[in-house]
This record gives C-alpha cells, structure tokens and sequence, in this order.
C-alpha cells in the first residue's frame, strides 16, 4: 500500500488533544486504515500513562520524611493500648511528638511569620510573603 503516515509530532498532537479538529479528522481517518500507527500510538499512550516509580517513591519518603513526627505520635498512641504497663509514659510520647510535629509544619511557620510581620505593620515584608506562598 502507498499511503502516507502521519508524523510523530502530529501524532503527538493528536495523543495530547491539541491538534486542529482538520487534522484530527485526517489522523482518525489515517488510524482506522493504518494499524501501524495505530500500534505507535497505543505505545506512546502506554508510555504517558504508566506511573513513575520513582517519582512515586520519591513522593512517599518526601512525606514520610515530612510528618516523621506524626507517625511517631500515632505509633506512640497505638502502642498505648497494646502496652497498658506504659500506657502514661507512650501518651506522654504522643502528646510530645504531635506538638513536635505542629511546631516543625512548614504551615506553622508561615503563620508565625506571617503573624510577625501584620504585628511590625511591615507591608513589604508581608507582600514578599504572600508572593512566595502563591508561587508554592
């Protein structure tokens, strides 16, 4: 057969959505003819959608690594009701690890920044602020 394939730019056009809705009508019309580019296609929608793995275990030891202190405390608490001889001492613990943990929360600190500054009257100082917290 002497047909002509769509390239791999269109067809990443049409994989993406942002393709002209001419050319989509031409490339659907190539695809119901053309298994070749049909496989191409499955391939690359195969490839967009598997999970990165190591962006995902990235994610969970940023998070772990993040609310270290809140696992201690739940853990902590946990242990209590398993360990009745040192249920006071295991409280104690959840009590200090969940403040531990409030006190290190990026949120907090921003409170108390933000808190200091609106206390100073300082405009500049919150604005700089407030740009940082919409950039993140």
């Amino acid at each position: 057969m002497n047909r002509i394939c769509p390239t791999e730019e269109l067809l990443s056009e049409y994989l993406s959505g942002t393709i002209s809705p001419e050319d989509r009508k031409t490339v659907e019309s190539h695809l119901a003819s053309c298994a070749d580019c049909r496989k191409l296609l499955s391939e690359a929608y195969d490839v967009l959608i598997t999970p990165d793995l190591h962006e995902i275990f990235f994610n969970i030891k940023r998070w772990l690594r993040k609310n270290i202190w809140l696992i201690v405390a739940v853990s902590a608490l946990a242990s209590s009701f398993f360990f009745p001889k040192y249920f006071i001492q295991l409280i104690t613990a959840t009590l200090l690890s969940g403040i531990k943990w409030i006190i290190d929360a990026k949120t907090t600190k921003m409170l108390i920044t933000i808190y200091e500054t609106w206390k100073k009257s300082d405009k500049d100082a919150s604005d700089s602020i407030f740009s940082d917290i919409k950039k993140n």
